[in-house]
């Protein structure tokens, strides 16, 4: 993700229809990772195993072993006693599509718990988050995935694991999204795509992108619908481009937006300006859809396109 497309496409309205998240899958936050190996430090990028908790594709854990990676494991520790119902994995460097195609992935991996018992899995050879949700819950403190087998990549012997996501049996703190529709997003280019379901994925270095032929992302609009009504009061927002420091200044990030529900009302609140997660309150009220209008915009040093990077509701 080291670039980021000047591509402007048509203003187009995007409805996407989304599978929806069973209501108890709240993320676990890992305590630490330990791994068989780890590529060495090269020019200053890591290779670590915590790479994979730190909330970012772009950075990676590779593993260090002479061979193609067979035999190599990470083990998740959970921090205590969870009963787990399924893991989220991003197989492979997810650097960019061609970092991602040239080294090896994960195709079968064999997870142990803390009680020793294991259980295997295979998984797709595709660029996107997969889902591996346990026969029933487990009751675990740690979690270990050993590589049994791989997808070879077209230059690099080395097989790569992105980023973790570990989800237990209690209540999710967040409305589950439905459905969404936006005023139009930037086409997917070398780094990804840019469209509104990168609000919600937990990751701080995916996002959506507006797509104004002339015009710096003022009265772009984004809205996410929740399929019933559902008591909303707080919006959890990580503003502009938040791959890094430098994008983000690169980037227009929104200093005002005003709030649109289902109900017919409104509120328009003032949003920092700063790469970190905030917490908007507003009066709360039920709604089964909330629409963001982005009012006026921060330019950015270089690229005239407007990011959110995550965007949740809650009650």
């Amino acid at each position: 993700m080291s670039t980021r497309s000047l591509l402007i496409s048509a203003v187009s309205l995007v409805l996407m229809a989304l599978l929806i998240t069973p209501a108890h899958a709240a993320q676990v936050k890992i305590a630490g990772v330990l791994a068989s190996s780890s590529y060495p430090d090269s020019e200053g990028v890591s290779y670590a195993a915590t790479n994979v908790k730190d909330g970012k594709v772009s950075t990676v854990w590779v593993e260090g072993e002479e061979g193609s990676g067979l035999g190599s494991w990470l083990e998740i520790d959970l921090g205590g006693s969870h009963t787990v119902t399924h893991i989220k994995l991003w197989g492979g460097n997810w650097y960019s599509w061609d970092f991602w195609n040239r080294h090896n992935r994960p195709k079968e991996i064999e997870i142990t718990f803390s009680d020793e018992s294991t259980q295997k899995f295979e998984l797709k050879d595709e660029k996107l988050p997969e889902e591996i949700r346990f026969p029933t819950p487990v009751t675990t403190s740690t979690i270990k995935l050993k590589i049994k087998g791989i997808y070879r990549g077209t230059t690099f012997n080395d097989t790569c694991v992105s980023e973790i996501a570990v989800f237990d049996d209690q209540p999710e703190a967040f409305h589950t999204v439905a459905a969404t529709a936006d005023s139009g997003h930037l086409p997917e280019d070398a780094d990804g795509t840019y469209d509104l379901p990168n609000t919600w994925d937990m990751l701080n270095d995916t996002m959506w992108c507006e797509n104004q032929k002339d015009g710096d992302g003022t009265g772009a609009w984004v809205e996410y619908r929740f399929g019933k009504n559902v008591r909303v009061g707080k919006l959890l927002l990580l503003n502009g481009n938040a791959y890094d420091p430098t994008f983000w200044r690169k980037s227009n990030r929104a200093t005002n937006i005003t709030l649109s529900f289902s109900d017919g009302s409104t509120e328009a609140i003032v949003v920092k300006d700063f790469i970190m997660l905030q917490t908007l309150r507003f009066p709360a009220r039920d709604a089964s859809s909330v629409r963001i209008t982005f009012d006026a915009v921060k330019v950015g040093t270089e690229y005239n396109d407007l990011c959110i990077s995550e965007a949740r509701f809650a009650e």
